[in-house]
């Protein structure tokens, strides 16, 4: 599936502007935008894979340019080989780059040498298997799917084609971005990534795929990151699609930080109850080891009280027979 790369307007002269693309073939992209003194633009793609071994992968890339009003559109096609020593590359400039607001980017794998060569299917060619449209609602983008495997997963869609002849869903032109993610968690390879994980959930929600939901949060817990920026999105996550787990994952993990987390963020009802009950808890087991080691130390007291009366009782015997240890 194609990326859609949007290009800042106001962006100064020389400044290097990064573009997010994500994860492509379970490799993380990145891509750049220069506006140069000369006024003309480039953009740059890096290849972020980070094994210490040897690898190398030759991709074809299909870039689409496109602007506002007259801007002629530009396509270019290359093939490009990344390896660890060549992890960027750099398109030839390109005349007036402020005319231009948006790439259309196309990562198709041609080879590899010490890279798992992953069989992703491709959801824009429809066949025997993927026998089912998914539409955006202007009808400018679509995907095909397994009719099989969406009746699995969701009672919603189950519904909805057997009641409809013609094997079409439509959804928001929005929620594009995160179909295939989606797609691919659906069929094989079965993967997953950080990408778009909102849009995903909210797509396995509106089509009531608990299970989704559940193997998602599994993952959330697996792969989430750590400090009060991170553990606001989880919980923020959490809330809204309802996972228990991963909220407790995070409160117990970051358990100083509940306090900076609750301040200046907003959270439903059942989130902010879920994490005042916690600190109360949390309250309740610090109280209670306070009165346990005050327990030992009034234990430790009467044992020190007790070894003063024997050191008086002996010294008083001492005072009266002083040869009674040589009996």
């Amino acid at each position: 599936m194609s990326k859609e790369l949007e290009l800042p307007i106001d962006s100064g002269i020389g400044q290097r502007v990064r573009l997010q693309i994500g994860d492509v073939f379970d490799i993380f992209w990145a891509g750049f935008w220069t506006i140069l003194n000369t006024a003309k633009g480039q953009f740059e793609l890096k290849c972020n894979h980070s094994s210490l071994c040897r690898w190398e992968i030759q991709v074809q890339l299909d870039i689409k340019l496109k602007g506002e009003g007259q801007t002629p559109e530009l396509n270019i096609q290359t093939d490009v080989t990344f390896s660890q020593k060549t992890k960027l590359w750099k398109m030839e400039q390109i005349e007036q780059g402020r005319r231009y607001n948006m790439i259309i980017l196309k990562i198709t794998w041609k080879s590899a040498i010490g890279l798992h060569s992953p069989q992703f299917i491709d959801f824009e060619q429809k066949s025997d298997l993927l026998d089912v449209m998914i539409r955006s609602e202007d009808g400018s983008k679509h995907l095909y799917a397994n009719s099989g495997v969406l009746a699995l997963n969701s009672p919603v869609l189950r519904e909805l084609l057997n009641e409809k002849k013609s094997k079409e869903i439509v959804i928001p032109l929005k929620s594009f971005p995160a179909l295939e993610k989606f797609l691919q968690f659906l069929h094989p390879p079965f993967t997953m990534g950080r990408d778009h994980v909102e849009e995903v959930l909210e797509l396995a929600s509106e089509w009531k795929m608990d299970s989704i939901i559940s193997k998602y949060e599994e993952y959330l817990i697996r792969n989430r990151s750590f400090g009060v920026e991170a553990s606001v999105g989880n919980i923020k996550l959490a809330d809204k699609f309802k996972m228990k787990n991963l909220l407790e994952e995070v409160l117990w993990n970051d358990s100083s930080s509940v306090y900076s987390i609750l301040e200046g963020n907003i959270f439903s009802t059942w989130a902010r109850a879920a994490m005042f009950e916690f600190l109360l808890e949390v309250e309740d087991d610090s109280f209670q080891e306070d009165d346990d080691e005050n327990d030992g130390e009034d234990d430790d007291d009467d044992d020190e009280d007790n070894d003063q009366d024997t050191l008086s009782t002996a010294s008083e015997d001492d005072e009266e027979n002083p040869y009674r240890f040589f009996y």
